[in-house]
């Protein structure tokens, strides 16, 4: 397979306006902290606290060791203490980071191609994008700023605002939907969920509403506002004609179980990405027949194309979302 022939096909796999899926590598490279960068974070923070506790220290000695944050903290019964702690280090460890690149972009010190490619997107009919993401920061509501995209977080008001489920039904150029939660929601000690926007601290006598990797995010998504999220984000998997995957690892069984069996009926897939998973690979190829992988390859300098029983190489940083861009418009 040729270059053009091969571009021709991510393009008619785009064509129709897909699904967009980010994941934590679509958001990196602005300088939101990754796993391994909160993992030792939270040891730092919170290990003297908690250095007594027996599950604590298994779940330290996992990420010494070099499991992923996800893959420590599943099967451990930490104390609702705990639990507590690590929801507010890693809200205020994210909040941090996406504020200065908040400041960075208002001072127009950087364009994030990501609002180059949802506001490309929504000029085809019907001018409406729908995005899923796993993040809580909000590199995906300063891109569509950036570009002067509308965009629909399904919160009403404009001060002291509400999660409103039904602005899901409304007509909007970006519809986002944040099923882990977001650095602007907090929940009240009356049990009210408010989204407060750029909060330096966590307000008083509110918890961020945000689902920490681990077992615990099943319990916890399966509370609202997330629960109802997450049934919203159904139904736009079900009615998407394709994918787009940015930075998406596929470790959420809630949306990765509606998207495989999709592609199992021939919806076509798009992942761009700097390396997937060797799972997550497995698991693409062996559901999907149109499908594009595109990575960073083993070889300095090249970006690698999988698809069905064939890959292909080229020169370049194709893998990275600016670059990618060119591939389809």
């Amino acid at each position: 397979m040729d270059r053009e022939t091969m571009f021709k096909l991510i393009q008619k796999y785009t064509q129709d306006v897909p699904l967009i899926l980010i994941g934590t590598g679509g958001t990196m490279p602005y300088g939101i902290p990754g796993m391994s960068q909160l993992a030792s974070y939270l040891i730092a923070q919170l290990d003297s606290k908690y250095d007594l506790d027996d599950n604590w220290r298994t779940f330290k000695d996992r990420l010494i060791n070099g499991k992923d944050l996800e893959s420590a903290l599943t099967g451990l019964n930490l104390l609702d203490e705990i639990m507590h702690d690590i929801t507010t280090k890693t809200w205020e460890l994210i909040a941090d980071y996406d504020l200065q690149l908040f400041y960075r972009v208002l001072k127009n010190e950087i364009t994030l191609p990501l609002g180059k490619l949802l506001h490309a997107m929504c000029v085809p009919h019907p001018k409406q994008v729908n995005v899923i993401t796993t993040n809580y920061d909000r590199v995906i509501e300063y891109s569509c700023d950036q570009f002067n995209i509308s965009i629909n977080t399904l919160c009403d008001g404009r001060y002291i605002r509400k999660i409103d489920i039904q602005l899901a039904k409304g007509k909007c150029n970006v519809n986002l939907l944040k099923v882990h939660g977001s650095l602007d929601w907090f929940e009240h000690d009356n049990g009210n969920i408010y989204s407060i926007p750029l909060q330096r601290k966590i307000p008083e006598q509110m918890h961020p509403k945000i689902i920490p990797p681990g077992s615990e995010k099943y319990r916890s998504i399966a509370q609202p506002p997330c629960r109802d999220v997450i049934h919203i984000a159904d139904d736009f998997i079900a009615k998407a004609q394709s994918f787009l995957c940015i930075g998406y690892g596929f470790n959420d069984e809630q949306i990765q179980t509606n998207i495989i069996s999709a592609i199992r009926k021939d919806k076509p897939i798009v992942i761009v990405t700097k390396k997937l998973s060797d799972p997550a690979f497995r698991m693409i190829t062996s559901n999907a027949s149109k499908y594009v992988i595109i990575q960073e390859s083993d070889t300095p300098g090249l970006t690698d194309f999988f698809m069905k029983e064939e890959k292909y190489s080229e020169k370049g940083d194709l893998w990275k979302l600016e670059e990618f861009f060119n591939i389809l418009y």
